[in-house]
């Protein structure tokens, strides 16, 4: 009777909580700025932001705790996030290119048991979805990268984890921002990508310090380290986590 009481006490925060958040964004997307003045556009975005976070990643994630974890893979331009993503599955299934900054739409692989929890748009619900065949070859680099996801099964990951590989939030391409910033908000954890060049850049420091105020699980990928330089490069990186607050972030060098 106790456990019976608890599980319907339960219940009901999170039907509060759904029901709160659900007036928050309705509110968000009702908010209208007609007046240009010094800070607007920077208070629009910040809304946009929230708004979409509310409907792709915390509202659904409130009505089905049990779905499967969704790591958003970004980071740097250039800094290797499609290569590691083919490297995780074993199979080439994103493009990369020595031209930077690199527009296609970002790519969520998932078990192929997890397809119905993608299929709708009961996660990232602000993007539009195109299901491409597991078999397919990686899809082509394209002149713009539009809000779209593609999804695309994939047998080399296990039930209950999805990936995806987003654009850069670094890039010169105010669009590819946008989106990656749209994809790193709906994570359950956030893999960080980037060079021993680049790590020390002010951009995506500004994310992974919003991955610890929103005590979003960051993981740190470290690529093309010089040889000799592994030591002296970990040892900055780890003390900038610290300060930005991710000191038990997990780091891997590469």
């Amino acid at each position: 009777m106790t456990e019976s009481r608890a599980d319907s006490s339960s219940t009901q925060k999170v039907q509060q909580a759904t029901r709160a958040l659900s007036a928050l964004r309705d509110s968000l997307t009702a908010l209208s700025m007609p007046y240009v003045l010094q800070g607007t556009a920077a208070a629009s975005d910040k809304a946009t932001l929230i708004r979409d976070q509310l409907g792709d990643y915390i509202l659904p994630r409130l009505a089905s705790l049990d779905a499967p974890l969704l790591a958003v893979v970004g980071g740097s331009t250039g800094a290797g996030k499609s290569t590691l993503v083919s490297s995780l599955v074993r199979r080439q299934v994103a493009r990369a290119s020595a031209i930077r900054p690199t527009t296609r739409r970002p790519l969520l692989l998932h078990a192929p048991a997890d397809a119905a929890w993608f299929d709708t748009d009961r996660v990232l619900g602000s993007l539009s979805r195109l299901r491409v065949d597991s078999d397919a070859p990686a899809s082509p680099l394209t002149d713009h990268t539009p809000r779209e996801l593609e999804l695309r099964a994939c047998e080399g990951l296990p039930e209950g984890l999805a990936i995806v590989d987003a654009p850069d939030v670094d890039s010169g391409v105010e669009d590819n921002r946008d989106l990656a910033a749209t994809l790193l908000a709906g994570a359950d954890l956030w893999i960080f990508v980037t060079t021993a060049a680049r790590y020390a850049d002010a951009v995506p420091w500004e994310h992974l310090r919003a991955a610890a105020q929103r005590r979003i699980t960051a993981a740190i990928v470290l690529d093309r380290v010089p040889a000799g330089a592994e030591t002296e490069v970990e040892a900055d990186l780890r003390r900038r986590l610290v300060s930005a607050g991710l000191e038990e972030a997990p780091g891997f060098t590469i």
